[in-house]
């Protein structure tokens, strides 16, 4: 077995060369699409070129702007409603280190909101490629599916998506290692940065169990340890708004009533945003598909992370954010780099496809396909 950070050097230039290559072309697609098309679908107006190569004026877009205000103004610290939208649905990890980086670099919280996307997006294409290539022997080709998937541009813009991504990539290939003490703490952190990292302590849990058995009573410290960033959280929810659930229950202020698994497929043939909700339940279905196809040569770990992925994930009202969802379900990227030619090639093929489309509606502030 290799030593824990050996990554060979052909290999690690590739990886600088795919972040590199996938970074700029996604930066070039997003500058195309706001200089050239409508923002929500107003009439087009004509911009310089300064506009144009102002990050801010393209990628300054939706949850963005919730996740600067959280990292300059924390929580409210007042009673807890719901009938406003309001940060308390947005995770703390993520703004916390855009602060911190700010405070340290003198940066405004934007460029180093970017600064961490981007440093942990690299940071985990490196843990990936060690998973991917170490246990089923596609390193490249799992980190370039990855990089090139519809949502890959969440990795590098102001969303947690880069660091959800880093902290999922570690849970996995720590469990592999056998770390499962490191793998739990880090699957806390990631419980804090998205809530589909609550889901992550099945990865290291279910391994403990089929090698531990009744011994794994003695890793109990180590969950304790990875339950603590979340009860903390919860605690100081409680403690400034009297609501220790306050991260779920605002999702009311967004239309969200109350959630059940795959609630959101019904959207598909309710009317409401039916062409982003069909696109995000054919995602959904490649998603699934893709690790069905290879559960064979998948532990049982990943496959019940997968299935309780998606649940929670199409538990709202309505589809949206698959393909963003995507990126933190590394078995997908598994499956599909094992599987044969012509079913990457589909994915691939899709993925670049609706990479392009999506940049264009978010860089324009258009909700179709997101």
């Amino acid at each position: 077995m290799k030593g824990f950070f050996y990554i060979d050097k052909t290999d690690f230039l590739r990886i600088c060369a795919i972040f590199f290559v996938t970074r700029v072309l996604i930066l070039v697609m997003g500058a195309l699409s706001y200089s050239m098309f409508p923002e929500n679908g107003e009439v087009h107006q004509k911009k310089t070129i300064s506009e144009v190569l102002d990050l801010k004026n393209t990628w300054d877009r939706f949850d963005s702007g919730w996740y600067i205000t959280l990292a300059r103004e924390g929580y409210p610290q007042r009673a807890f409603t719901d009938d406003v939208q309001e940060t308390w649905g947005f995770m703390p990890l993520y703004p916390m280190l855009m602060n911190g980086v700010s405070r340290l670099t003198g940066l405004n919280l934007f460029v180093s909101g970017l600064v961490v996307s981007n440093i942990c997006a690299f940071l985990a294409m490196l843990f990936f490629y060690k998973l991917a290539e170490e246990k089923f022997g596609k390193g490249i080709r799992a980190v370039t599916l990855l990089m090139i998937s519809a949502g890959g541009f969440y990795l590098n813009i102001v969303y947690p998506s880069g660091l959800f991504v880093l902290l999922t990539a570690m849970v996995f290939y720590l469990t592999y290692r056998q770390q499962y003490s490191w793998a739990l703490i880090i699957a806390g952190l990631a419980s804090v940065t998205r809530i589909q990292g609550c889901l992550l302590f099945v990865i290291p849990c279910i391994e403990i169990l089929i090698t531990y058995g009744r011994n794994s009573y003695k890793y109990l410290p180590a969950v304790v340890l990875g339950l603590l960033p979340m009860g903390l959280f919860m605690a100081y929810l409680a403690y400034t708004s009297g609501e220790p659930l306050a991260f779920i229950n605002i999702q009311h202020a967004w239309g969200s009533s109350d959630l059940f698994p795959l609630q959101g497929f019904l959207s598909v043939f309710g009317g409401v945003r039916p062409g982003g909700s069909l696109t995000n339940a054919c995602f959904w279905v490649i998603i699934v598909g893709s690790v069905i196809y290879c559960y064979k040569r998948m532990p049982l770990s990943y496959l019940i992370f997968t299935l309780l992925y998606v649940l929670l994930s199409t538990s709202n009202n309505m589809l949206y954010g698959s393909a963003r969802y995507m990126l933190g379900l590394l078995p997908v990227f598994i499956a599909i780099s094992i599987s044969p030619y012509y079913i990457r090639q589909i994915f691939i093929l899709i993925n670049i496809l609706f990479l392009s489309l999506m940049i264009s509606a978010f860089v324009t502030n258009t909700m179709t396909f997101l």
